[in-house]
């Protein structure tokens, strides 16, 4: 279906419960664009957005589609939802968004944006801290996809543990608690590996521990409640804990499985 020539504007916003990445040259068109998004977020007073590649990559494999169909879609048929072709780039992401829109030029484009209340709360999203724009000219238009995302840094197991730990040992130290000792223990980061660890049975795996959190994760310094108790308890002298990485279709990077058991003064 041929569309109409006014500008054609359509949203898309997923929040996604659950690195960007070394920029490539862009055309002048996509940096005017970028820029215009920035200085936006400026007037607002909220961060600019970092150009990622990743980003980039899935709006222009889907504005390919939107250039050969003719037709303004956030998912064609046999086309994959826009978690999963965000994620299909590899970027490790817990929100993302996009935007579509076509008019003769960057400003045009931008404007009808800007005065559409679903697009504009795209581009002013305080969650979104990254960006890729997609332009593809055809028969004097700009065919524009934006897509939005919170780009998420990028973990090892040992990373991700690390830094649960330090987050944890944080906790104590606003509490006025001295830290704990903390071990990597293979048999939690087995039982972490495991599908749906059972508390109930890894505990008994790990004698003399008196608790045990079991928690999924793609934020680190996110942590429980269970755990948050925990780092207030000054009777806790000592943490064993396993990380397991969670690859998942749905987030593109997956996520990281906790197994935490603690020990009481002895």
């Amino acid at each position: 279906m041929r569309m109409p020539r006014p500008v054609l504007l359509l949203l898309l916003v997923l929040a996604l419960l659950f690195m960007g990445s070394a920029q490539t040259a862009i055309s002048p068109e996509q940096s005017r664009l970028f820029d215009l998004v920035n200085q936006e977020r400026q007037k607002q007073g909220l961060p600019k957005l970092q150009w990622d590649d990743h980003l980039a990559q899935s709006a222009e494999a889907h504005n390919r589609l939107v250039i050969a169909r003719d037709e303004l879609s956030h998912q064609f048929p046999g086309e994959p939802p826009l978690g999963e072709r965000v994620g299909s780039t590899g970027l490790r992401f817990n929100a993302a968004g996009e935007n579509l829109a076509y008019a003769p030029t960057v400003e045009e484009v931008h404007t009808g944006l800007m005065n559409s209340p679903p697009h504009r709360a795209n581009i002013l999203d305080p969650k979104f801290n990254s960006v890729g724009i997609s332009i593809v000219k055809k028969n004097d238009e700009l065919y524009v996809v934006q897509n939005f995302a919170h780009v998420l840094p990028g973990y090892s197991e040992d990373q991700f543990r690390d830094a649960v730990v330090a987050a944890f040992q944080e906790q104590r130290h606003a509490a006025k608690i001295e830290n704990i000792d903390v071990r990597s223990d293979p048999r939690l980061h087995e039982a972490a590996c495991g599908k749906n660890p059972n508390p109930n049975v890894v505990i008994r795996e790990v004698p003399g521990a008196t608790d045990l959190v079991v928690f999924t994760s793609s934020v680190p310094e996110k942590l429980p409640a269970q755990m948050k108790r925990l780092a207030g308890d000054r009777t806790v002298k000592r943490m064993n804990i396993g990380v397991c990485f969670r690859p998942g279709k749905e987030h593109g990077y997956g996520s990281f499985s906790v197994v935490a058991a603690f020990f009481p003064v002895t």
